[in-house]
């Protein structure tokens, strides 16, 4: 098929990649020749042009990425960035990072999350995400953040996309960006803690019938 002369060739320009590191003299004389780096070159092809192919062409990447990171787990930004362009659902973005997380520290593996924030909240980056309406993505986020403690991969595009968006539930918003607050991760504390949502003039039907603002005042201190 034709995945298996994709995989094929891979293998093939994998191992002679292999066979420069093994030579004593690579680094002086062959570690910037143009094959070299082709890996990085065909993966980042690869995310170009993945939306080109159909939904079941795209699921065979799968095993595809899995290669790449087994070969050299540097590649894994590029990998991350493939598995969430690939995706057709939550359950398909939660499997790649799943793949990550069991192939990387758990250090360089959160380093990877936080680079790909910015890239999944890209108009481009994961079409069905971009198909979703504004509390479709919040119940998106939450469900990452709350059920599958991803908030570093999501942080970005709910503090800078959904909370920003007209109609947005903001009863939800509130209660999701002190849960954040919460966090053991220090950085995600301190984004959030730093972070006051911006709405104007706008109330929420509580008991107290606090508005937006004061309640982020509040949290603030508290």
């Amino acid at each position: 098929s034709s995945l298996d002369i994709i995989i094929d060739t891979i293998k093939k320009i994998m191992s002679y990649r292999d066979e420069i590191d093994s030579k004593e003299d690579a680094i002086d004389k062959q570690h910037d020749l143009p094959v070299y780096h082709r890996i990085q070159y065909i993966l980042n092809d690869f995310i170009s042009h993945i939306n080109q192919f159909n939904n079941e062409k795209k699921k065979s990447f799968y095993s595809i990425t899995l290669i790449f990171l087994q070969f050299d787990k540097t590649l894994a930004p590029l990998v991350g960035k493939l598995l969430i362009k690939i995706a057709q659902n939550k359950e398909d973005i939660e499997d790649g990072l799943k793949i990550l997380e069991e192939n990387l520290s758990k250090n360089y593996f959160e380093r990877i999350l936080t680079e790909l924030s910015s890239f999944i909240k890209k108009t481009d980056s994961c079409p069905f995400i971009q198909f979703l309406n504004v509390d479709e993505k919040l119940n998106l986020v939450e469900w990452f953040i709350k059920e599958k403690n991803r908030s570093l991969l999501f942080l970005d595009l709910l503090i800078n996309d959904i909370f920003k968006q007209s109609g947005v539930n903001r009863e939800q918003c509130q209660n999701l960006l002190r849960y954040l607050r919460q966090s053991k991760n220090l950085f995600i504390k301190e984004q959030t803690m730093t972070y006051c949502i911006s709405w104007e003039d706008a109330e929420i039907n509580n008991d107290d019938q606090m508005s937006v603002s004061d309640q982020s005042s509040d949290s603030d201190i508290s």
